[in-house]
């Protein structure tokens, strides 16, 4: 080959290459870059917002989020299927910047809500424990309907439910929980003491009753029984003035007055001792049997009768004892008061027949109540 066809040859290849290579330069410039990087920032901060629970607490920014990511995504297999010089990322760019930004905004309104739900969750717990503390300190004893006390009993358990997600960090669940929770709590709080508020409007007579008693032991100089339902206690008075003070407990009925036989209720009002027993003429250790029914007790059983609110086959009851094997330390009686052995020995030595003894629902006026039980 002459040198000249050579010269040609190798100046055409070079030309024919720095032309593909101008051609590949130019077709990869018109190629339009890949949003990859910011689909993959948006990828990433979607990841993060979700382990710091985004989902849970900023449930809207978290699912924008999502829906930006998706629709750049579906915007970029689009393209994707476009000839590579006509395809345009510029919506999937949009799409994942979006998803970024509501990620990042998520996260913070995640960690600024999470810090408002912690402390709620944490200032109402521990109001309801308080609530629920004293409720038990007040109402426990109380002979309550058996829905109320399951409702106290499931309010309770939410409580400690609520406490094992604020344990865990699950902030959102534990405030539902202990919504739920104060429905029970403040709800069986509140008919409590809406019940002990309609007991205590007998407060006046119990009141006249205990004056009466302990005057009358102070004019004769003479041994008085005065037994309160709230707190349980039975005193002993003498010259008018107590000598002792015994715990009492009463029949499983106990918050208010006796209406027949069979109702498990202690009874109140003025009465006196009838007998003394002891030995085998009573199952009790020792026994005070008092004059119930008195002739006002008739009276206000008939007129129960008469009005209704008992069955005309009711009958009224009887056999009211002050009596021994108590300290239970709960209301278990069938309508009797009952004392330890030991408090009923002494105050056997002490009453005889025709000591009176008086019951009432309580010396204390309901706030005093409240205020000796909150104290507690």
């Amino acid at each position: 080959m002459k040198s000249g066809s050579l010269t040609n040859l190798i100046v055409y290849s070079i030309v024919a290459v720095v032309l593909i290579a101008l051609g590949v330069l130019a077709f990869h410039a018109l190629v339009p870059e890949s949003p990859q990087p910011e689909v993959e920032q948006a990828r990433a901060a979607i990841a993060r917002a979700r382990d710091q629970q985004s989902g849970i607490y900023s449930p809207r920014l978290f699912r924008e989020a999502q829906n930006n990511y998706d629709s750049a995504m579906a915007a970029w297999r689009s393209e994707n299927e476009r000839f590579i010089l006509l395809r345009n990322y510029e919506r999937v760019i949009i799409f994942a910047e979006s998803a970024e930004k509501n990620a990042e905004d998520a996260m913070r309104n995640t960690a600024s809500r999470s810090k408002s739900l912690k402390s709620s969750l944490e200032s109402e717990i521990a109001r309801l424990n308080r609530e629920m503390a004293l409720f038990e300190k007040i109402f426990l004893s109380m002979p309550l309907p058996q829905d109320v006390r399951k409702k106290h009993s499931r309010g309770k358990l939410l409580i400690k439910e609520a406490e094992i997600d604020f344990s865990k960090e699950r902030y959102v669940d534990g405030n539902l929980k202990i919504t739920e929770a104060n429905e029970y709590i403040s709800g069986t709080y509140n008919l409590a003491r809406v019940t002990l508020q309609e007991y205590f409007k007998h407060y006046p007579e119990w009141q006249e009753w205990a004056m009466e008693t302990i005057e009358q032991s102070r004019k004769n100089g003479s041994y008085a029984i005065l037994v309160e339902k709230i707190p349980p206690q039975c005193h002993l008075y003498h010259g008018g003035k107590k000598k002792y003070t015994f715990e009492a407990e009463f029949g499983t009925n106990w918050l208010g007055d006796k209406k027949s036989r069979g109702d498990m209720a202690t009874p109140e009002g003025k009465y006196t001792v009838t007998r003394k027993l002891s030995g085998g003429a009573t199952k009790y250790h020792k026994a005070l049997l008092i004059n119930y029914p008195n002739k006002i007790d008739v009276q206000e059983f008939n007129e129960r009768i008469r009005s209704g609110q008992l069955p005309v086959d009711a009958s009224i009851g009887d056999m009211i004892e002050i009596h021994g094997e108590g300290g239970k330390g709960g209301h278990w009686t069938q309508g009797c008061v009952a004392l330890k052995d030991s408090d009923m020995d002494i105050l056997y030595r002490y009453a005889s027949k025709g000591t009176q003894v008086t019951i009432i629902g309580s010396a204390l006026t309901l706030e005093e109540f409240f205020s000796s039980r909150e104290n507690l």
